[in-house]
């Protein structure tokens, strides 16, 4: 069986995409490194570290690490708190046994927690007088290559 960790990814996002609470939250959707142009309330899930781990000569499981954070325009009030809630909630319960880990085909989750929070707030490039909030975490991924 082939393995595609691109797959990992893509999973990732729809278990977030698929959750009307967090998108009633950020409602312009769920997205891999950027969001799109105009976008004002979004999730952005992002690569930070991976590492293959070998095992008698091939891949054994994928370790990585991913940023999630949702994204929020400051003259919006959005309501950050509660979104970072929900994405702890929909991703650090995955760990096998306590909760619903994400199904990738050709892998077994072995794990799904956060590794530590984020919360920064960043300046408008083009207008200083607007803020963009950044709220999430970092997630630690382990996946078993299924034979």
């Amino acid at each position: 069986m082939s393995h595609d960790s691109s797959d990992i990814d893509n999973t990732l996002i729809a278990m977030l995409g698929a959750d009307s609470t967090l998108l009633s939250y950020m409602p312009d959707g769920i997205y891999w490194e950027e969001g799109p142009p105009n976008a004002k309330r979004f999730v952005v899930v992002s690569l930070v570290d991976e590492v293959d781990v070998q095992k008698f000569g091939a891949r054994s499981y994928e370790n990585a690490l991913y940023m999630v954070k949702a994204v929020g325009l400051s003259t919006l009030s959005p309501n950050m708190k509660s979104a970072a809630a929900r994405i702890d909630v929909l991703l650090d319960n995955g760990r096998v046994g306590l909760g619903s880990p994400p199904t990738v085909q050709g892998y077994t989750c072995m794990l799904l927690q956060r590794e530590s929070r984020l919360r920064r707030t960043e300046v408008d490039v083009v207008d200083p007088s607007i803020r963009w909030y950044h709220r999430g975490g970092n997630y630690r991924c382990y996946m078993s290559v299924s034979p």
